[in-house]
């Protein structure tokens, strides 16, 4: 049940266009458990106000968007599992890892997608995360990719989803995971 609400999240994704100007080193979100500091900017990708935070249950997401259309969803939370180490060589780590592909299977079998596709052969980003990479060709035709990035730290499973309309995209993806990886205590 929990994992179908984290899928849930990581696929129910708003598309909502920039507006006005912010100050990109401004919080937007803060977790009190972990201090976790998500920021108004993640490189190009600008924090969604929504009011309040989507809830999951024993986690949070936070959502931003690029002017392009792509959208991240960055899903913190721990399965009410304690220990979860830093990195990715934990066993729950690789776990959860798995259930990436299933999900997103998952999601087309009910029809969220008329295809999903594993792609195998693009370059990994960074060390420090676990990423899968699919093609997707939504409900409507139009064609998306997704990188889907997972690690632990501070005792929880942080889980980065990116959908995209666009293959430039993953040219600013490193400066987005390096900019997550500050947001959550990583570096610095």
């Amino acid at each position: 049940m929990r994992r179908a609400l984290i899928a849930a999240l990581l696929f129910g994704l708003c598309y909502v266009a920039h507006g006005a100007k912010v100050d990109p080193g401004a919080v937007a979100y803060e977790d009190p458990f972990t201090g976790f500091k998500f920021p108004q900017l993640l490189g190009s990708f600008k924090f969604q106000r929504q009011g309040q935070l989507e809830r999951v249950q024993l986690g949070y997401g936070v959502t931003y968007v690029e002017p392009t259309g792509a959208t991240a969803t960055i899903i913190v939370y721990d399965m009410n599992l304690s220990g979860i180490q830093d990195g990715t060589t934990d066993a729950r780590v690789q776990e959860e890892f798995a259930t990436i592909d299933r999900a997103i299977g998952a999601f087309a079998r009910q029809g969220g997608y008329r295809s999903a596709t594993r792609i195998d052969n693009v370059q990994q980003l960074s060390k420090a995360w676990l990423q899968a990479n699919h093609e997707l060709i939504r409900a409507d035709g139009r064609r998306a990719l997704s990188y889907s990035f997972i690690r632990g730290q501070n005792g929880r499973f942080v889980k980065i989803r990116i959908t995209t309309p666009s293959q430039a995209t993953y040219a600013r993806l490193p400066v987005f995971l390096l900019s997550v990886s500050r947001a959550i205590r990583m570096l610095g």
